[in-house]
């Protein structure tokens, strides 16, 4: 009789230890696991990299410093919610032979991170053999430079120096150096050249330091 006691106040001591243990495991991986919603706040970056990030959420800061062309990004978890919002620098050019995107800043990065509709949005085409970089006379004069010319494709040639190739033709074969001399030519003489017809395939402006300047 009492063996029998013992049996039943063991096997309900059983019963009430498997409830808890599966009441844990309930607790720890459904009710307390990590939220599975995760909402993307840029138009950017492709499905796949989105994936990616999504998969990698746990050591985030560790997976994003992998990425260059981050600007910064915020992530804000709610409930069962994740919120990403990603910033990426700001594009200069595409070079579609390499599939690559280069950034303001020399950062280069492949296309396979970034949304179709963002790679056709950057008008600028790179069509050097290696992605362009942008040396430190080029980008002191770039703002001027984009308001002087209707640049549709840029070369960067022998690594020293660009050819920038206009929309409406022309190219115009820039020195070495790019300094407010040279500026200051092409804004007092770009439209008398222009209107010359000497002018349809390019200005050559190599040896402009030498005062030396061609044009065909």
């Amino acid at each position: 009789m009492i063996n029998r006691k013992y049996y039943y106040n063991f096997i309900s001591l059983s019963s009430f230890f498997l409830l808890f243990v599966f009441s844990l495991v309930v607790y720890k991986y459904f009710l307390k696991s990590d939220p599975t919603i995760v909402n993307f706040y840029n138009n950017e970056l492709s499905p796949e990299f989105e994936m990616d990030i999504t998969n990698n959420l746990e050591n985030i800061e560790k997976f994003f410093e992998n990425f260059t062309f981050i600007e910064k990004y915020l992530v804000n978890r709610k409930n069962s919610e994740i919120d990403i919002n990603i910033q990426i620098k700001e594009p200069f050019a595409k070079n579609q032979n390499n599939q690559e995107i280069i950034f303001t800043d020399n950062t280069i990065s492949s296309f396979i991170f970034f949304k179709e509709s963002f790679i056709n949005s950057i008008d600028l085409i790179d069509v050097s053999n290696s992605s362009i970089q942008i040396d430190n006379y080029l980008e002191q004069s770039l703002e001027e430079i984009n308001n002087l010319f209707q640049i549709s494709q840029i070369e960067y040639v022998d690594g020293r120096r660009y050819n920038l190739y206009l929309s409406n033709g022309p190219i115009i074969m820039l020195p070495k150096k790019i300094n407010k001399d040279l500026l200051i030519f092409i804004k007092q003489n770009y439209e008398i050249l222009k209107n010359n017809t000497d002018f349809k395939e390019y200005l050559d402006l190599r040896n402009f330091h030498e005062k030396t300047i061609r044009a065909k």
